[in-house]
């Protein structure tokens, strides 16, 4: 059985067992709100919901123990944990659906049933939020982390302990390397192992009752997430895992971006339309301005944004703060110059959310600058994306170039619907501290 810290098995305790209390309240709360006092007034109306409370409370203890919604693993991420939960409350609704339909009665409230879900999946999804927030916090103040302890020679060592200064919230505290056995700190709990010294540190590891893991050295090929797959009795690695390369997951993407780029014209077209009314009156030259930008697998295409410079302006020279040939910077600023962009998202050249399209000057400089460059280029470019919504964006030294990739392919590792609503907001409402 996997080994699982104290600490953490408290923390999914309690939150299964604050989960259940929700539930529970939720549920004969909305009883009351909906029929008042329904023991006293129709005892046997209430016996079928007391039925009803009593599969549920089967139904949420079975998913519970199947698809363990409730794994807050060291360092896990929120969107993790809500996932788990949508899936739960999911496969809760079905099985309660199913339960309704087969008694063939209809004694149950569909207005209570809806509001019950509607406020278990808000509320449910509001109380995650809050554990991982606090588990986050207690570990950041250095409260109830593992401290564990590399062994053997190995290059990560060092970017393990940077990894984990940097993120406390893991619930790791790094206790550093040492040569052998009898270096060992008394106060480690966990042993990790550079590959070569496996065979003959494991026997003597598990003697002292240190649990080991084993650190294989990829730094060579740097991934956040990776896959392993068997071959008969070969085991391959997978380095990069890409959401959007299989399964459902395009045909999701892309009709949220239809769905949204239509929704936000309906929307946005009296604001356009005045936009363009301003540009056409406050100076000469067409409204709209067309350059060709590289996105999805690197192919040109053509990008189409509101004119904020004069017309015979270089536009190939990124504008700077202050600019001259900048006519409407209220329209950068408020990024409101962007809207035309939606017409790109209905022809598929991008997508809502992805990797900003550079120009091409910009292309070359950052395919020199940082290795992982090409992997923005497996996904659609966005009008927002990851490094626009943690404001990585109008710079162009080496350090922020780095930075802007970085979140960008971490983008395209970890996409899922939630991750693109939470960037939409966050562009939205500027609140970087959301992604």
């Amino acid at each position: 059985m996997e080994y699982r810290p104290q600490s953490v098995r408290q923390r999914e305790f309690g939150l299964r067992l604050a989960d259940g209390l929700l539930l529970t309240m939720l549920f004969w709360g909305g009883v009351a709100l909906r029929f008042g006092d329904l023991k006293a007034a129709n005892p046997a109306y209430f016996d079928h919901y007391l039925r009803l409370a009593e599969w549920l409370g089967i139904f949420w203890l079975l998913l519970g123990w199947v698809g363990q919604p409730y794994r807050l693993d060291a360092g896990v991420e929120l969107r993790t944990v809500l996932g788990r939960f949508l899936r739960q409350t999911g496969l809760l609704l079905a099985l309660t659906a199913l339960l309704v339909v087969s008694l063939k009665t209809y004694v149950y409230s569909r207005v209570f049933l809806v509001g019950f879900f509607a406020a278990y999946l808000a509320t449910g999804a509001l109380l995650r939020v809050a554990v991982v927030q606090l588990s986050r916090r207690r570990f950041r103040r250095g409260l109830g982390l593992v401290a564990v302890q590399g062994l053997g020679s190995s290059s990560m060592w060092d970017r393990i302990a940077r990894e984990l200064a940097e993120r406390p919230d893991y619930g790791y505290r790094w206790l550093g390397a040492a040569a052998d056995l009898d270096g060992v700190a008394p106060n480690a709990s966990e042993l990790w192992i550079a590959p070569d010294q496996v065979l003959g540190a494991l026997d003597a590891a598990e003697l002292r009752g240190l649990r080991v893991r084993v650190v294989p050295d990829l730094a060579a090929l740097p991934a956040s997430r990776t896959k392993w797959t068997a071959l008969g009795g070969v085991l391959l690695l997978d380095w990069r895992r890409e959401p959007l390369a299989s399964g459902w997951a395009p045909a999701v993407k892309r009709a949220g971006d239809v769905v949204g780029a239509l929704l936000a014209l309906s929307l946005c077209a009296p604001l356009m339309a005045l936009v363009a009314a301003w540009i056409g009156l406050r100076s000469r030259g067409p409204v709209l301005f067309a350059q060709v930008r590289h996105g999805y697998q690197g192919e040109p295409f053509t990008i189409w944004k509101f004119r904020t410079m004069d017309q015979d302006a270089d536009a190939d020279r990124p504008a700077l703060p202050g600019d001259a040939r900048v006519r409407n910077p209220w329209l950068r600023a408020t990024h409101l110059d962007e809207l035309p962009q939606l017409w790109n998202v209905l022809r598929g050249d991008m997508s809502l959310v992805g990797p900003r399209p550079h120009m091409a000057s910009d292309t070359q400089r950052y395919a020199d600058a940082v290795r992982s460059y090409g992997i923005r280029h497996w996904v659609r470019p966005g009008i927002t994306g990851l490094a626009q919504a943690r404001g990585l964006h109008g710079f162009t030294d080496q350090a922020a170039m780095t930075e802007r990739v970085k979140a960008d392919v971490y983008y395209v590792e970890h996409w899922s619907v939630a991750l693109d609503l939470k960037i939409i907001a966050a562009t939205l409402l500027r609140v970087r501290s959301w992604v």
